[in-house]
């Protein structure tokens, strides 16, 4: 399925807005395409202390919520991984 994002970023006190089409196989994996793009955007500036501060699905579905819970997840450690 297609969908336009648009995501509004504060990147240390200078907000941004940026938006795109992707696509996703469902609507549950939106807010993973979402978290990708903005991981893209921190990439790009140099990880510079950034808060999320909308995240809109073709202008009216707001999953900002969703996205922040992935974005605070907290990291496993590397002992639970199997190699």
């Amino acid at each position: 399925m297609q969908f336009n994002l648009e995501v509004h970023l504060m990147i240390e006190d200078v907000g941004l807005s940026a938006r795109g089409r992707f696509s996703a196989r469902n609507k549950k994996e939106i807010p993973n395409v979402a978290h990708q793009y903005i991981q893209s955007i921190k990439r790009e500036t140099g990880y510079r202390r950034t808060l999320i501060e909308g995240v809109m699905v073709n202008g009216t579905v707001d999953i900002t919520e969703a996205v922040k819970e992935i974005e605070n997840q907290p990291i496993p450690p590397m002992d639970d991984i199997f190699w």
